[in-house]
């Protein structure tokens, strides 16, 4: 944020307002259309995205995940290929947290642990 001399600084805004913005609720997302029902190379759509209610948000720690508990069919219309069609599309209404499922049996740190490091490059002259 720029800050003009003679300006004044803008109020944060405080932590329990951050804090409720951040938990796991429904939250307006723009979805891309062509993500949601993808065609052939010859459909296109418009709008390119639409907005709808879904799932976001942090959880208290890492382990956990927000997830949708009621979701709900909304259809709207959109023009595919110069023509208006009905598209039904799932929005979340209700979100919930639970603990992530892990593929495999190990903790996340023995994944990273085990995980082959990033080499770093050197930087080479050119002679």
């Amino acid at each position: 944020m720029l800050n003009l001399p003679g300006k004044e600084r803008p109020a944060a805004m405080g932590f329990t307002e951050v804090l409720n913005k951040s938990f796991c609720r429904p939250i307006e997302q723009h979805v891309n259309v062509e993500t949601e029902f993808p065609g052939g190379v010859e459909d296109f759509y418009i709008p390119h995205c639409v907005s709808l209610f879904r799932c976001s948000g942090c959880c208290i720690d890492e382990t956990q995940e927000c997830y949708p508990v009621v979701e709900r069919n909304i259809t709207l219309e959109v023009s595919r290929s110069s023509q208006v069609v009905n598209l039904t599309f799932v929005e979340h209404q209700q979100c919930g947290v639970r603990l992530k499922e892990f593929r495999n049996n190990t903790s996340n740190e023995d994944s990273l642990r085990d995980r082959p490091r990033r080499r770093k490059h050197r930087r080479r002259r050119c002679e």
